[in-house]
């Protein structure tokens, strides 16, 4: 934490001065004290927001896993086709369709054109 804000040697040993000569080598072991508890409820409360940033990134990418999965085509989630395959027997042209059967007894007739 030092190096973060940037305190030399020289300048920890100021500091470190001013407290023996402000506090008492009396006073020094309870602040030290009060210094650790404190970085260390710091370090705590910093570890339990990531934890909820965490969580909340995980239920969002839940959410989205669900919505892709609601959004997605049928045929890429099951491997049975709903829709019946097209007959390859159909005629390739309108003009070769059959006309409807008549009355019994008699031959369709095809239309000419």
């Amino acid at each position: 934490m030092l190096l973060f804000l940037d305190v030399s040697g020289g300048e920890l040993l100021v500091i470190l001065l001013f407290i023996l000569l402000f506090f008492g080598s009396k006073g020094i072991p309870g602040i030290a004290r009060t210094m650790g508890r404190t970085m260390r409820q710091i370090r705590d409360a910093s570890a339990e927001v990531q934890r909820e940033i965490q969580r909340g990134a995980d239920d969002v990418q839940r959410g989205f896993q669900e919505q892709r999965k609601v959004f997605e085509p049928p045929t890429s989630r099951s491997s049975t086709p709903i829709a019946a395959p097209v007959s390859s027997t159909a005629p390739a042209h309108e003009d070769e369709v059959e006309p409807p059967p008549g009355p019994p007894g008699t031959q369709p007739q095809r239309p000419e054109f």
